[in-house]
């Protein structure tokens, strides 16, 4: 468990703007070790910009991220971000998510690949290992995005609507894996699903909306 709460991500009066369209405006908020964030808001209204610009994804047009040093970020995207038809296999994509725990030059090792089948077996997905991409249901392919954000062990998790195409006993299980991952690391997640929230003690909620954040939480 992760004793330490100290702050590892700081968004320091950040602005985006896509020509005069101003996205978000004048954001100030900070992260610390162990925070769970649920990023609500109306459709449109900056959640995903907000998420990928703390992922790093996206330049700022004012203002700065500042994340401590060594952090590392799990990123799930959107699903429909996301193209299938490359081919690949399920083991692969997962297999991905390792890259940032290994020099770029270094090929992965039999540890990383017992990394990978471990997450592969929790997330019901070690029968579907050697499957293209491109043959994955809605849900299958859900799961290996998911699989794929949490087999680096990341110190940040940052999940796009982790919902998408998940059954219900799916979900459920999602919730309680990110409720005791919590302990371990700082959790972002854009979500339409509010039956998650009982199931984290002490949530956060940034509303994302008009170009502001405004934080209302915890309300769990």
């Amino acid at each position: 468990m992760n004793s330490d709460n100290s702050i590892i991500l700081n968004i320091n009066n950040v602005c985006l703007s896509y020509g005069e369209r101003h996205v978000l405006c004048h954001i100030k908020e900070c992260l610390r070790s162990t925070d769970f964030v649920v990023l609500s808001g109306p459709n449109g209204g900056g959640k995903t910009t907000l998420l990928r610009l703390i992922a790093g994804l996206l330049p700022p047009t004012r203002g700065k991220i500042e994340r401590k040093p060594h952090v590392v970020v799990g990123y799930l995207p959107q699903y429909r971000h996301i193209d299938r038809q490359f081919p690949t296999t399920v083991a692969d994509i997962v297999l991905s998510g390792l890259a940032c725990r290994k020099r770029l030059w270094q090929p992965f090792n039999a540890a990383h690949r017992q990394q990978v089948a471990q997450v592969l077996e929790q997330f019901e997905l070690e029968g579907l290992a050697q499957r293209p991409i491109a043959e994955l249901s809605g849900g299958q392919w859900q799961r290996t995005l998911l699989a794929r954000a949490f087999v680096s062990a990341p110190d940040l998790l940052l999940l796009d609507e982790p919902e998408t195409h998940l059954d219900e006993p799916s979900r459920t299980k999602l919730y309680a894996m990110l409720a005791e991952q919590n302990h371990q690391r700082a959790i972002v997640v854009v979500s339409h699903d509010n039956h998650m929230f009982p199931q984290v003690p002490d949530c956060r909620i940034w509303h994302v909306e008009d170009g502001s954040v405004t934080e209302r939480g915890p309300i769990c």
